[in-house]
């Protein structure tokens, strides 16, 4: 294959490989040999070691971001093409231009451009990027070799996508004082920047702890129990106890790392008992906390972080002055992002120094108000500020401290609003994720007519209290989650939740169940993806206590199309565990149990394996579609039963459900029926050893593939059939001897589900056909790239048994190459989470590894598990090859049977020309032919499999014919 199968966001690109990418483009360049560094600014650049300082602080950067700077640097005052820079940072992917502009955005925050007048990166209009700043060479002093590795060291922090203002002083001395202090908690209210300034600190020390710096998050922890598990979470350890604190503190007793305990106000306890024992149980861990309260734990040092700085009230300053202050530095910045035209002026410098002052510096709130200067300008903004602060003074300053400075801000835009706009304004905190104009009118303003509501979201836009985005063609409207959450509060405090939540629930279950009638065969996604949080929302709120069932029941049924169309397996198979749960008296036996079961059973299938649960399911489906005389759904159990059977290798009764999907369809005009009664019939003949008459199924299959059909399929069963049968197609062709076109046909399926195809539908073809055919046919290169991409692509998907078949070939893999000790072990691993018809395939894989470590005993037992189960299901798709690795194991001993192994390969050969299995039959003339000429009996084996060879007509540069030849041409 020409190109790297990889999803479109895979970051698996070598950065050595990438760098002498760039070197091979770039003609005349700026180098930077090894010692020394390209300066600019206050940056230096060391590309050995793709390292970014500012002064000496390491700056992080994306890889891809990092890329994009190392090829403009490198190429000073030189324009460097859009199309350039894309083969570079994604030199096997295709990529649109919209993923470099925001890399590049988000290099020219880091660097500043534009700040101050500094510019580093310029657009070429037409053309791409071209980087202004002089570019210079310095010498680099010799660096502790983890001081260059901070890419590499053990962290989870995310990348800082803004500068951080007027901290730097703070951080130092916080810095030191952590030096001597186990536990150092940052306090302050909500928005004062607590975490921003321990993100700085922790980045700074990446590097310095042995076992790394690890960010736990406590901001999404609603059970104070689940504090510990977070911290487990965060550094991947396994917990098997309901209390893991004791097993947290034994892993933790010997090591060296920073914590980052973060938002640990709403578990304060919790928090604070975690600290005291993991302080009591190691010596080398050291915590640094956020909270808007001290934790109160012996040894603790709290620092309490204030406002930034701001101008004095007194005089009138410049805006030169003015902007001598970080918070108005602060304020600024942010302005001039949400408001391109916005710069500081002498004329509103003083107004933006009362507004820094009357929000005390709070870095959250400054940025709220920064965000209207568009909307109002700076001085309209003052004078509100001021009048609302008046109000604070005599009312909502009896509030708790922690909840004083961030509410006031939100407290002001609130009061803003006249009655029906914070009527409005509350309820739509109902919505999770975002919501249309149509939705806020049936869920949130239920009583109002239609224009009155787009009035006041229009008017709410404008107070950015919502913010309004361009979805497509359609326009959405969404509050940002600090303000969702502060009008979920007022929510609660009016007694409408519950109201709200009902009817929120009621519109999405009416929502989906239209939009299901519409686009049933074009699939739910594209139209109702955006709504995918507020189904959740709607699902968990009808499934609790105080919601109702019966509207869950309805809405988990219309929504199942949506989660198989989006792989989310796993979430399917728990709303319909709910939904089958809720089911009353009513509703059982009906068209609505059918739904879910039959989904239900797809979800299990896809996520546990060929369970009993999943069985019982289909069969259930399958029962009240007949009953109810579907033909549709009948052949959607039928095929999930038939996947059943494929995976517990009853390839005979995959057949015979085959056989009545295709009575069921008869006279049926409907391609989508006709093509699934096809693909049963083509994978269980294939399984089977029908290879010909699976090519003639396989092939009507692919004709019936349109778009429409494929998204059909998609639809009713979580996968794209149209990827099986091709699959089917490359088999087949590769076993009856056509190794050029079983290579094209691999070849084109791997390249079309790179183009963003259904993921499950991309594991099972790359299983069946983008491992397995290059593989077989020798191309190694293909093959890892392959595996690589199975495995991360089930990984994502959570498919176990997908992740295990990426092992087994990776097994194959090693032991082409000659690592056996790998083959084994990966093999082995497959084998343990491998549930589905593969098994015997490694199993009879793990049989020729064994017998080629000298292992007989082990091998022969390995061979005839496999060649028995082989057997037991008819397998003849691998029968041929399963018979000659057991022939192949004898023939392996130092004192081999040869009588028996000969028996074993005359039996392969037999078989496999049964069954028109060309391929197999080479290699089984191949292994007689060695032992004949072994023997003495060298004219009687070449005869053999030259009369084999004779009869291939393409593939002649394949792995095992080019081994043909060679035996050919040795016993002539």
């Amino acid at each position: 294959m020409e190109q790297k199968p990889t999803l479109g966001n895979s970051h698996n690109v070598s950065p050595t490989a990438l760098d002498a990418d760039v070197r091979s483009l770039v003609t005349t360049s700026t180098r930077s040999p090894h010692g020394q560094s390209l300066c600019f600014g206050p940056f230096r650049l060391l590309v050995a070691q793709r390292l970014l300082l500012e002064g000496d602080r390491p700056v992080r950067l994306g890889s891809r971001a990092l890329d994009i700077l190392i090829a403009l640097v490198e190429r000073p005052g030189q324009s460097v093409t859009k199309h350039e820079l894309m083969a570079l940072v994604w030199p096997d992917t295709v990529v649109e231009e919209g993923n470099l502009k925001v890399h590049v955005a988000g290099l020219r925050r880091v660097l500043g451009d534009g700040r101050g007048g500094t510019r580093y990166l310029i657009n070429v209009p037409g053309r791409g990027y071209r980087f202004v700043a002089p570019v210079g060479l310095v010498d680099e002093p010799q660096r502790p070799a983890s001081y260059l590795a901070t890419s590499n060291e053990q962290h989870n922090l995310p990348a800082q996508l803004t500068r951080l203002i007027g901290r730097h002083e703070i951080i130092d001395s916080l810095m030191e004082r952590l030096s001597i202090q186990r536990l150092l908690t940052i306090v302050g209210p909500g928005g004062i920047g607590k975490t921003a300034v321990a993100l700085v600190i922790a980045e700074r020390l990446i590097g310095t702890y042995e076992h790394g710096v690890w960010l736990i998050d406590l901001a999404p922890i609603t059970d104070p129990h689940l504090v510990p598990t977070a911290l487990a979470a965060a550094l991947k350890l396994e917990i098997r106890s309901e209390n893991p604190v004791p097993s947290l503190i034994v892993a933790l007793r010997d090591k060296q790392m920073l914590l980052l305990l973060d938002n640990c106000e709403h578990v304060i306890e919790a928090a604070a008992a975690l600290a005291t024992g993991i302080l009591k149980g190691s010596r080398g861990v050291q915590i640094l906390a956020t909270s808007r309260e001290v934790l109160r734990v012996e040894g603790e040092r709290a620092y309490r972080l204030s406002g930034l700085e701001s101008p004095p009230a007194s005089g009138r300053l410049s805006a030169a002055e003015v902007f001598n202050f970080p918070a108005t530095q602060l304020f600024v910045e942010r302005a001039a992002a949400a408001a391109n035209e916005f710069e500081l002026n002498d004329g509103d410098a003083p107004s933006v120094a009362e507004i820094c002052r009357d929000l005390d510096g709070i870095p959250l709130a400054i940025e709220f108000a920064a965000a209207r200067v568009g909307a109002f300008g700076v001085q309209r903004i003052a004078a509100l500020l001021q009048d609302r602060l008046r109000l604070l003074t005599g009312g909502h300053r009896t509030a708790l401290p922690r909840h004083r400075t961030i509410k006031a801000t939100l407290d002001w835009s609130y009061q803003l609003l006249d009655e029906e706009e914070k009527t409005l304004f509350r309820r739509l905190a109902i919505f999770v994720g975002g919501f249309t104009l149509e939705a806020s009118g049936a869920a949130a303003g239920a009583d109002d007519a239609a224009p009155e509501i787009a009035d006041r979201i229009a008017s709410l836009v404008m107070k950015s209290l919502v913010v309004a985005e361009m979805v497509g063609e359609h326009v959405r409207f969404r509050l940002l989650e600090t303000t969702r959450a502060y009008a979920l509060a007022m929510l609660q405090q009016s007694g409408e939740a519950d109201t709200l939540s009902r009817r929120h629930a009621i519109y999405y279950r009416d929502l989906v169940e239209a939009t299901s009638r519409v686009s049933a065969r074009i699939g739910l996604s594209a139209p109702l993806a955006p709504e995918l949080d507020n189904i959740r929302c709607a699902l968990r709120w009808a499934f609790a206590p105080e919601g109702d069932g019966s509207i869950g029941v309805a809405l988990a049924a219309a929504s199942a199309t949506i989660w198989f169309e989006m792989s989310l397996l796993a979430e399917c198979r728990t709303w319909m565990e709910k939904a089958v749960d809720r089911l009353d008296a009513a509703d059982r036996g009906t068209r609505l149990e059918m739904v879910l079961q039959t989904s239900l059973g797809f979800s299990v299938m896809f996520t546990e394996g060929v369970s009993d649960r999943a069985h019982a399911a289909l069969s259930k489906a399958r029962e009240l579609a007949e009953s109810v005389g579907d033909p549709e759904y009948q052949l959607r159990a039928i095929s999930g039963l038939a996947s059943f059977c494929h995976r517990r290798e009853d390839f005979q009764g995959a057949l015979a459900l085959g056989r009545r999907a295709e009575a069921i369809v008869m006279g049926d005009p409907d391609p989508v029926n006709l093509s699934t009664a096809e693909w049963l019939l083509c994978v269980s003949l294939s399984f089977l050893g029908e290879h010909a008459e699976a090519l003639v199924y396989s092939r009507r299959a692919q004709r019936r593939a349109t778009p429409e059909v494929r998204r059909a399929h998609l639809v009713r069963s979580g996968m794209d059939h149209s990827f099986y049968v091709r699959c089917v197609e490359a088999h087949s062709l590769w076993t009856l001897g056509w190794l050029d076109q079983s290579a094209k046909a691999a070849r084109e399926l791997v390249a079309d589900a790179q183009t963003g195809a259904h993921p499950l539908s991309v594991c099972m073809a790359l299983s069946w056909c983008g491992c397995m055919i290059p593989l077989r046919l020798g191309d190694m290169e293909t093959a890892e790239r392959c595996i690589a991409w199975l495995k991360d692509c089930a990984e994502k998907q959570a498919s176990s048994n997908f992740f295990a078949n990426g092992l087994g070939f990776e097994g194959l893999l090693f032991a082409a190459r000659g690592d056996l000790s790998a083959a084994e072990r990966q093999l082995r691993a497959s084998l343990d989470g491998c549930t589905d018809l593969q098994y015997t395939f490694f199993l009879s894989s793990l049989a020729q590894v064994l017998a080629m470590m000298r292992r007989l005993d082990e091998g022969l037992a390995a061979a005839d598990k496999a060649l028995q189960r082989a057997e037991r299901a008819n397998a003849f798709w691998w029968m041929p090859e399963a018979i000659r690795i057991k022939g192949e194991v004898l023939l392996s001993s130092d004192t081999p049977d040869t009588s028996a192994a000969e028996g074993y390969l005359r039996r392969s050969l037999d078989v496999a020309r049964r069954h028109g299995a060309l391929s197999w039959e080479l290699r089984t003339s191949m292994m007689l032919g060695r032992l004949r000429h072994a023997q003495g009996r060298t004219r009687e084996g070449r005869e053999l499999l030259s009369t084999v060879y004779a009869r291939f007509s393409e593939g002649f540069d394949t792995v095992d014919l080019r081994c043909a030849r060679r035996h050919l041409d040795e016993w002539t």
